[in-house]
Formats: structure tokens, sequence, C-alpha cells
């Protein structure tokens, strides 16, 4: 009686594997392939191939949330703590440049700065970002220290000439973080522009060389 039961039993197990497999390929509707990262998700076409592409990398767009800083809030507005347009120039151009020389050189590849030229289009994002303060702050207050510049959801999604995403990433990133020096939660450092960016130079050339490992 055990046989006659085992095989039915057995069947049952195939499909129920099989249907969830299935499922498994059905998640991802836009037909990429997860690829082992650092990064909290990459995902690419399977025969995406960047060697002497012309890619147009389109300027950042920022979502901004809730502010982390302890300074007294009556003395600062919502826009103190958003990037301004020399700000978000000089964004743009550090993502440019990370991700054209972590990415784009290696695969002989370049930077075009008319979309139309391009074989691909980079869409890149910072959703859910925050600055620990003000990048201008008012010479009257006191001297801030925080643990982190700032932080922000990397994201990012590349486009083929007929609007097909052909790669996309995702991590979360912890700005300047200063792990380990000084007690558990690290040490305290002074908040400054000059820290601000040296530290966010530092962060996305991180991203970028992980995300090209990532497609290697």
């Amino acid at each position: 009686m055990q046989q006659l039961f085992s095989i039915p039993l057995l069947a049952i197990l195939l499909l129920i594997t099989a249907c969830s497999q299935q499922s498994t390929l059905q998640d991802r509707s836009d037909g990429l392939e997860a690829r082992p990262s650092q990064l909290d998700e990459v995902a690419a076409a399977f025969a995406l191939d960047l060697n002497g592409a012309k890619v147009y990398i389109a300027p950042v767009q920022i979502d901004y949330t809730k502010r982390f800083s302890s300074l007294p809030r009556r003395q600062y507005r919502e826009k103190d703590y958003e990037l301004d347009q020399r700000d978000l120039q000089r964004l743009n151009t550090l993502l440019a440049q990370s991700f054209s020389n972590k990415l784009l050189k290696p695969r002989n590849a370049q930077q075009v700065s008319e979309q139309a030229e391009a074989d691909y289009t980079l869409s890149l994002s910072l959703q859910d970002f925050s600055l620990a303060a003000p990048l201008d702050p008012s010479p009257w207050t006191w001297r801030v220290y925080t643990e982190q510049s700032a932080y922000a959801q990397l994201v990012g999604t590349l486009y083929d000439r007929n609007g097909s995403a052909v790669m996309h990433f995702r991590d979360r990133r912890d700005i300047g973080e200063n792990l380990g020096s000084s007690g558990p939660g690290g040490r305290l450092e002074r908040f400054t522009s000059v820290t601000f960016w040296s530290d966010m130079r530092v962060d996305i050339r991180r991203a970028f060389a992980s995300l090209n490992r990532s497609l290697l």
C-alpha cells in the first residue's frame, strides 16, 4: 500500500516544484536575469554587451525624505536640506564621470551628450535622499558632527534604443558612514560641504565598481 501512495505523492511534489519555478521566472516581467552582486539588486539582459557602445546618462532624479539632522529646525527650511542647481550640476558630473570610468572605459564604450546618438540611455535616481545637515549652513549655527554625510537608495536603469530595460540595479547607500573607530556607533566627524562631496565621490565610485564586477 505504501508504494501505491508514493507515486502520486511524488508526482504532486514534482508538479509543485515546476509551478514554483515557473512562477519565479514570471516574477520578473522585464525579462532580466538577476546577477550575483554586493549591491542589493542587479539584473541584466542575458546578452548585454556594452563594448564600444555609446551611452547617454540622463540627469539624476532626487526623491527627498525626512531629515535626520539634530539642528534646531526653526533655523532651517525644507529647501535648506535640498541640493541647489549648482550642487545638482556637480552631482550629475560626478555620477557621469564615475559611471564612465568604472563601466564604460573598461569596455571601450563612451558617454555621449545627445540622447539621439546613443545606443543606450542610463536613468539614475537617488531615492529617500537625506542630508545630515544643510550644505551651506548659516555662520551663526553650531558645528555639526555626524556619523554619516547622507543616506540614499541609488537606483539605475539602462534602456536600449527601443526603450526596453536591459539592466537594472538598486542599492542602499550610507554615504560617508564612519564605522568602528571609537565606540559601537563609529566616530563623529564634522559635517561640511567639503566632507560631503568627498564622501559622495568615494561612495559612488565604490557602488559603480561593484556594479561593474556584477556585469563581468
